[in-house]
């Protein structure tokens, strides 16, 4: 609010129009942060309760029928599907609440209803597609509006770091398993290059993990093996945690 009242007086009432995008992107912020800081989830023996400004929302163990999810989010049904429940994935201790889940209801998360769980076309090529886009949109605004700009040392420089960014994404892209299958004590990793088989003896353990960052928590499955390597898991079209509780059921049963 402050920045936004500086930015007014700074740009003059005559470019108040200006302001406005401005405005209402801090509004958007304020609205999302006082609904983050107002929201809780409860979880007991008996129930999981999740509550927003908007109101509460309770299932009890009993209840739940099937889960759903998307990127760091699940979702818990009931039978008739009129009550969701849903845990704010940037709560603190929202690992905890989804090893309850796990724990009160493992026959939600058996490997058979869940065999085989890919990643979306646009999780595997959206990123590098978005990038190369916009690299080459600029580069041909650079050459239209000046053809000797792209030669000038003040653009090279720019140019050459998206191309870093765009070799990054493209490593990370072949070293994420764009799907994964479980057949019997088998885990197949698909990579867009190759396949990678594990084992369930060769595991020694399975966490929901994450990396703390500017943006706030990057969640990820770290499966730690007997060599003492770890293969990442992230980015699956189904809910990280879901695919999480599937390999951990997955694990106990095989070993």
């Amino acid at each position: 609010m402050l920045g936004g009242v500086c930015f007014t007086l700074g740009v003059g009432l005559q470019s108040l129009w200006l302001t406005v995008p401005f405005v209402l992107l801090l509004g958007g912020l304020f609205v999302y942060t006082v609904f983050t800081y107002t929201a809780k989830t409860i979880v007991s023996e008996e129930e999981i309760t999740t509550q927003t400004l908007l109101g509460s929302k309770t299932l009890r163990w009993t209840e739940v029928h099937r889960v759903s999810g998307r990127g760091y989010g699940i979702k818990l049904h009931n039978f008739d599907e009129d009550v969701t429940v849903a845990p704010m994935y940037r709560l603190p201790g929202y690992e905890e609440v989804i090893e309850w889940i796990g724990r009160k209801r493992p026959d939600l998360f058996g490997a058979q209803e869940f065999s085989e769980m890919r990643r979306g076309l646009w999780q595997v090529f959206g990123s590098l597609i978005a990038i190369t886009a916009v690299f080459g949109m600029a580069g041909a605004f650079l050459w239209a509006s000046d053809p000797e700009a792209l030669t000038s040392t003040d653009t090279i420089f720019p140019l050459i770091f998206l191309v870093i960014i765009i070799f990054a994404i493209g490593i990370s892209l072949l070293s994420t398993p764009k799907s994964i299958a479980l057949e019997g004590g088998t885990l197949r990793l698909h990579y867009l290059l190759n396949e990678k088989t594990i084992l369930a003896n060769e595991v020694v353990s399975i966490h929901y993990t994450y990396t703390q960052t500017r943006n706030g928590k990057r969640y990820f499955i770290a499966i730690n093996l007997a060599d003492r390597k770890t293969v990442r898991i992230s980015g699956l079209s189904i809910g990280l945690p879901i695919v999480y509780l599937v390999l951990k059921n997955w694990h106990a049963r095989n070993t």
